[in-house]
């Protein structure tokens, strides 16, 4: 088992147990943001794309839209295992969303028997869940209550419509966007959801996000982002006030983008 798979095994181990560890958060089940509305504004196809992982929505969706690229990003590792446990429900189970939230220890038994994976992250994932069903583990601790979380949207309702994007191939950022980081190729939309919503009323991080953005798009690039928990007016002003220099704000209802200069 290589380090970094023996790390998130041994966080997870004891985030089951209903505790939390420092660089981990529970994972998203499913999304809780509207995928529809916002999204219907923006053309993706044959686009670059880099979405936060997260519960796997935003990928799926864009790959649903025919982008030409989309490569994730997360602070936390444990949303990349997440993300082929979604790819193997779809492709296997012909289902949208893993049966596990409920103790159903025999589906997941199950499904991990048909998996044949085909890169290293796909068998590092195959790996983590293996070693959960055979601890037996509550993993339904291993994820925010969706009974707290708002309702989200998605343009998919049935697994059959995206059985064309299933590519277990995924290039994957482990990083912060509140710290500085470079990656080369440049991307035409970033779908952020409300990660800017965790730096309000901090503008030295603000200012380390906006110039990761800058750096990531091209001229007009896209940045979708959310408004799901936090609605001081003067923190969200405080932010568009940081943006403004180099990004055009546009409110989109709950959404909202910022478009390179």
């Amino acid at each position: 088992m290589n380090e970094v798979l023996l790390k998130d095994y041994l966080v997870s181990r004891v985030m089951v147990q209903g505790k939390m560890v420092e660089g981990y958060r529970p994972v998203y089940f499913q999304t809780n943001e509207d995928l529809v509305d916002p999204i219907l504004d923006i053309d993706f196809y044959h686009k670059d794309v880099f979405s936060v992982l997260a519960s796997s929505d935003q990928v799926f969706t864009a790959r649903y839209l025919e982008a030409k690229t989309v490569d994730a990003f997360d602070f936390d590792s444990l949303t990349l295992h997440y993300f082929y446990l979604r790819l193997w429900t779809l492709k296997y189970r012909h289902e949208l969303y893993p049966d596990i939230i409920y103790g159903r220890r025999a589906w997941l038994t199950s499904l991990l028997k048909l998996v044949k994976p085909s890169n290293k992250h796909e068998m590092d994932a195959l790996n983590f869940f293996k070693l959960h069903a055979r601890e037996r583990s509550d993993l339904s601790k291993l994820f925010y209550d969706d009974s707290l979380q708002p309702i989200g949207r998605t343009l998919f309702t049935k697994a059959e419509e995206l059985q064309d994007c299933l590519s277990p191939e995924l290039v994957f950022y482990h990083l912060d966007m509140f710290k500085e980081f470079d990656i080369k190729k440049i991307y035409d939309i970033v779908l952020l959801s409300n990660v800017l919503e965790w730096a309000r009323g901090d503008k030295k991080r603000l200012e380390i996000a906006k110039n990761n953005l800058s750096r990531l798009l091209n001229k007009d690039g896209i940045v979708l982002c959310s408004n799901l928990i936090h609605n001081d007016p003067k923190q969200f002003k405080e932010e568009r006030e940081i943006f403004e220099d180099t990004f055009e704000f546009e409110k989109k209802g709950k959404s909202y983008t910022y478009t390179k200069k």
